[in-house]
């Protein structure tokens, strides 16, 4: 009766170990999903800047060249 009862504290830990596995795999997948949507997200948010700036920076130049105040600080 003791070997059965060590058995199954075998099984149910095997069982337990296969869960967390499992569960591993699904959160660094999840993780890697996020982490490539992020990179995506900030790569776009600095072309983004990019361009304001050069927008600005043409305003700038047009409000310069034509003798009007600046109004873009």
């Amino acid at each position: 009766m003791f070997s059965f009862g060590l058995f199954m504290y075998l099984i149910y830990g095997g069982f337990i170990a296969i869960c967390l596995y499992g569960l591993y795999l699904v959160l660094s997948s999840l993780l890697d999903r996020y982490l490539v949507a992020k990179r995506d997200h900030t790569a776009a948010l600095r072309e983004q800047n990019q361009a304001l700036k050069e927008i600005t920076s043409a305003i700038r130049e047009s409000n310069y060249n034509s003798g009007t105040p600046q109004e873009i600080v």
